[in-house]
C-alpha cells in the first residue's frame, strides 16, 4: 500500500521536472548564438572529410550527400538537412552573406549577431521562417550553412553549424599553405 502511495506522487514530480528542463525558443535563441560565437573565436576543428577542392569537418552523426556542384553541398543529420555553400572567390574577412541577409528586407531576423576574430568575420542568425519553424544561418566569410528547424535544438544546431563552417578549407588553398 505504501509503494502504490509513493509511486503516484513520484512520478508527478519526475514529470514536472522534465518538463521544466526544456528550454523556450527564446533560450535556445540565445544559448545557440552565444555559443556559436564562442566556436567562432576557438580553433576551427581539423577537417575529416574532403569532397572534391573542400576539406571540411562534420562532427558525429553528420553526413554530406553526393552532389553535382561541389559548392553546394547537402549535410544531414538524422531527418535534418543542411545547405553549405561555399564560394571560393569570398576571403575569410568577406560580410558578404552578412550583407544580403541584412538587405533582404522580407526577412524577420529573430537573432544575429556578428564576430570578427584573427582576420576572419563571421555571423550567427535565426530567422523567422514562418509560425513554427526557424532559418538557421552560420557563415564565415565566404561559406555559409543554412536550415530550417523547428524550436527543437536549436542551440545545438547552431554550434555544430558554427563548427563546421569555421573549418572549411579549399584544398588549393591548403596545399599553398605547405
Amino acid at each position: 500500500m505504501k509503494r502504490k502511495w509513493f509511486f503516484g506522487p513520484a512520478v508527478l514530480v519526475l514529470i514536472l521536472a522534465l518538463a521544466g528542463c526544456g528550454k523556450t525558443v527564446e533560450e535556445q535563441v540565445n544559448t545557440g548564438v552565444a555559443n556559436a560565437q564562442t566556436v567562432f573565436e576557438e580553433n576551427a576543428q581539423e577537417p575529416n572529410k574532403t569532397i572534391g577542392d573542400i576539406e571540411l569537418y562534420l562532427p558525429s552523426g553528420y553526413n554530406v550527400e553526393k552532389s553535382d556542384d561541389v559548392n553546394n553541398l547537402i549535410v544531414t543529420k538524422g531527418k535534418d538537412s543542411f545547405i553549405l555553400f561555399v564560394n571560393s572567390n569570398e576571403k575569410e574577412d568577406s560580410n558578404l552573406h552578412y550583407e544580403l541577409l541584412k538587405n533582404d528586407k522580407s526577412k524577420k531576423i529573430v537573432k544575429e549577431e556578428t564576430v570578427e576574430f584573427d582576420g576572419a568575420f563571421g555571423f550567427t542568425a535565426v530567422v523567422e521562417y514562418d509560425e513554427e519553424r526557424f532559418e538557421l544561418i552560420a557563415s564565415c566569410g565566404g561559406v555559409k550553412i543554412s536550415t530550417i528547424s523547428e524550436d527543437k535544438n536549436i542551440d545545438g544546431k547552431l554550434v555544430d553549424m558554427m563548427t563546421i563552417v569555421r573549418s572549411v578549407k579549399l584544398v588549393e588553398e591548403a596545399d599553398q599553405t605547405n
